[in-house]
């Protein structure tokens, strides 16, 4: 049986192919049409599915759309629209100054309630008029918003009993829920909706710091590292988000306290500010999180929606008293909530609710040597074929050479995994300001390392229960000293890192680049950064990877078996 997954069209479309349960291929509309977090209907994704499998939509069982029907589903989008016709108080002037993308508005993508109802429509007139066209209706299931995202983290746990945890800006009017899964069943423990909303409290301060909201969240937790808020400067932010003894959290005020957010910032600073909206959503989050734990005395929790992106929070998620395994569904924002929607109509058409983690996310594209080789010579750049890339790849970053690394599927998610990735040494921090000025990229960002596996416990605290996240890049921990001597240019200020733990058997060339590295250097970990631009989406095709090396005068690409030095060196 196969089932095909929609992403929600109106924040980072995409599409997922489930072959009964388990993945064949996945990969979102902006690898193809290299508009990062592409809005609209996946159209090159779902062509590229079916030429890679060579499937025809008409072989496809059944297709899940993570997007509730307005139509049939009144309910849910009535909510919204009479929230966004209630709260629509911005002046004209405010309105104006504020970036539009879908129904995920609010303050970060607020226009005016009308406009941001009518693009809902019109993307969900999209998904009608490709059902319409592809004559698929029957086939078609729709699955909400958050329930997609809860999917997304039980069913690529592995636990048989959790609890699933979504956070966002909001998703047909809500922006949290709580499941008790037990054996594949969901009991719904609690709903928040609008106004109350963790993803647009964050978001928030991301607007009013200058960057853009449902982008650079990640920045506002790099900056958060810097400050030091004062206590006043605290209290004031709880104020905006806090817990009550129901169970529940408060996050609304927000909306009326923009003004005062950004006389805050402009007093405080973007380091105090950052770390004050930091430390109070782990406050929030971790303490409506732990009220459920204790309840119910369940030691497992999963993560998705776009707050548990949040790498520093997820953290102090696995330290809540009683929690002794945590996951974080590797693509937790809106772009992977295909794979949840098709998770939760295939295991209702087989009954199967067997749990089985996912070992890796390397869903998407993959080419030949043959095509590689072709467009290095499309492109007029010199290569070798090397019959030891791993040997030779080390080599180079021993040498601190910096190596733009492509070869195999490419990564599903927002997580450069190895087979898009930059690889250089973690000893000298100081080549991550060049990378930065070569990339483009803001200079307060940490960087990431991989690292051995089996070497995790001598470079990272508390990793018991938490190894599995943290093969996808998602949790950070607190580094050891050897660490922090060995390796400091991925030791963000606060003594902490956000490490892919990497196995052999999961991706044997990456991890044998890296063995290759240790064996020369007795250092177990390099950076690892995605392979792109700033504001572009990580590169999927050959073509893609040889602009983007020329563009960053990397010092060589390694792609497929070819080695490329930089032209000229």
């Amino acid at each position: 049986m196969y089932v095909l997954g929609i992403s929600e069209i109106d924040n980072d479309a995409g599409a997922v192919l489930l072959k009964d349960t388990e993945v064949v291929c996945a990969a979102n509309e902006e690898r193809f049409s290299r508009v990062k977090g592409h809005q609209g209907f996946p159209h090159l994704a779902i062509d590229w599915i079916l030429s890679n499998t060579g499937l025809s939509l008409s072989e496809i069982d059944h297709i899940a759309i993570a997007k509730a029907d307005p139509e049939s589903d009144r309910e849910r989008f009535y909510r919204v629209s009479e929230f966004l016709k209630n709260h629509d108080y911005l002046s004209k002037s405010d309105r104006a100054s504020l970036p539009t993308r879908a129904l995920n508005l609010l303050v970060n993508h607020y226009r005016t309630a009308p406009r941001s109802i009518a693009l809902a429509r019109r993307m969900d007139d999209e998904i009608r008029r490709w059902i319409d066209k592809t004559s698929c209706k029957d086939r078609t299931v729709r699955v909400p918003h958050h329930l997609a995202h809860a999917a997304c983290a039980y069913w690529g746990s592995g636990f048989s009993d959790a609890l699933a945890v979504t956070f966002d800006g909001q998703g047909e009017g809500v922006s949290s829920q709580i499941y008790l899964v037990t054996a594949g069943r969901f009991a719904l423990l609690k709903e928040i909706r609008l106004p109350n909303s963790l993803g647009t409290f964050y978001a928030s301060i991301t607007k009013a710091l200058g960057f853009t909201p449902a982008r650079h969240e990640g920045k506002i937790t790099g900056l958060a590292a810097y400050g030091k808020p004062s206590p006043a400067l605290l209290n004031e932010i709880r104020n905006l988000a806090f817990n009550d003894a129901e169970g529940s959290f408060a996050a609304p005020a927000v909306y009326g306290s923009y003004p005062r957010i950004l006389y805050l910032a402009r007093r405080h600073g973007r380091e105090d500010m950052s770390a004050a909206f930091q430390t109070v959503l782990e406050e929030v989050a971790t303490t409506f999180i732990a009220h459920y734990v204790r309840k119910h005395e369940v030691a497992n929790v999963v993560l998705a929606g776009g707050v548990a992106a949040n790498v520093k929070l997820n953290q102090r998620v696995h330290e809540i008293d009683g929690v002794r395994n945590l996951f974080v569904f590797p693509h937790m924002g809106d772009g992977g909530l295909g794979y949840g929607a098709a998770q939760v109509v295939a295991r209702e058409k087989l009954h199967d609710s067997s749990p089985r983690r996912i070992s890796n996310v390397y869903w998407g594209p993959e080419y030949s040597n043959e095509v590689i080789e072709s467009e290095l010579k499309h492109h007029g750049l010199a290569y070798h074929v090397s019959q030891e890339v791993e040997s030779e790849v080390a080599e180079l970053i021993a040498a601190n050479k910096v190596v733009a690394h492509f070869d195999g599927r490419m990564e599903f998610g927002p997580r450069a995994l190895g087979n898009r990735s930059i690889l250089y040494p973690a000893t000298n921090p100081e080549v991550n300001q060049w990378l930065n000025a070569q990339l483009d990229r803001s200079e307060f960002m940490p960087f990431a390392p991989v690292t051995l596996a089996e070497r995790a416990g001598d470079y990272y605290r508390n990793t018991n229960g938490a190894t599995a996240t943290a093969e996808f890049m998602t949790i950070t921990f607190d580094c050891t000293e050897r660490m922090k001597l060995e390796s400091p240019a991925v030791v963000h200020v606060d003594g902490t890192a956000r490490p892919q733990l990497i196995r052999e058997e999961v991706n044997p060339r990456y991890y044998g680049i890296l063995n290759e590295y240790f064996k020369r250097t007795g250092f177990a970990s390099i950076v690892n950064t995605s392979f792109n631009k700033h504001e572009e989406p990580i590169v999927c095709s050959p073509d893609d990877a040889i602009r983007s090396f020329l563009g960053g005068k990397l010092d060589c690409l390694a792609i497929g078996n070819c080695i490329v030095p930089r032209p000229g060196q």
